[in-house]
């Protein structure tokens, strides 16, 4: 089941834990200009590797079926243009993705942004549930937190897809990666106003987990 969040001002309140804002402000630039070598060292100190980071991956890049899906969708409604628009995803089209699908609205150009959908295999893999809630406060590790928001920050900014494949903290044990593909959808003005994101959780062994829910 995807839940949608309502709009509402209030919930863009400053929930988000002590999260360093100029770590998030290099990352982010870091990531959009393809040489994000300054996160290396805070994911090895906290005991992972760094995270892979691909911009405007092929289809045969993603391991997981739900990615190649999304990616071959938003490519085909977007045509000759750089972006398809926010109005133009369908629920009913991506149901081949349902529950690996996160849908972000865009705050203040991309200084935090919004959980719309959170996908339900996400939420009962990672153990909770952001929709209507900010990146800024994902309740994971705040480094963590804080690559998310400079990910997302560096798709606004570039507007193209971005594919990262990384671990989680330590202390989580169900799954050693996440592989996340950001797409980037324009608003009536032509800047990006949402992001659609799969993301999809990968067992010891190497396979994504796939769930009935």
């Amino acid at each position: 089941m995807i839940r949608i969040a309502h709009s509402n001002a209030q919930l863009a309140s400053a929930e988000a834990p002590g999260l360093d804002g100029r770590r998030v402000a290099a990352w982010a630039a870091a990531l959009a200009a393809g040489e994000p070598h300054g996160l290396h060292d805070t994911f090895m100190a906290k005991g992972g590797p760094a995270p892979d980071i691909v911009w405007d991956p092929p289809v045969d890049r993603l391991g997981a079926p739900q990615l190649r899906f999304l990616l071959r969708y938003w490519a085909d409604l977007a045509g000759a243009r750089t972006m398809p628009g926010t109005r133009e995803i369908d629920a009913l089209e991506m149901r081949p993705a349902l529950g690996y699908i996160n849908l972000l609205d865009v705050i203040e150009g991309g200084e935090d942004f919004r959980y719309r959908v959170f996908g339900s295999v996400i939420a009962a893999v990672a153990g909770y549930d952001m929709t209507g809630r900010m990146v800024s406060a994902l309740k994971t590790a705040p480094y963590m937190a804080e690559f998310a928001l400079a990910t997302c920050r560096a798709v606004v900014e570039r507007g193209e897809p971005l594919l990262t494949e990384h671990r989680p903290p330590p202390s989580t044990m169900l799954t050693v990666a996440w592989h996340g593909l950001v797409l980037p959808l324009a608003g009536d003005s032509g800047a990006v106003a949402r992001l659609l994101i799969g993301s999809v959780p990968f067992s010891r062994d190497g396979r994504p987990i796939l769930l009935r829910l």
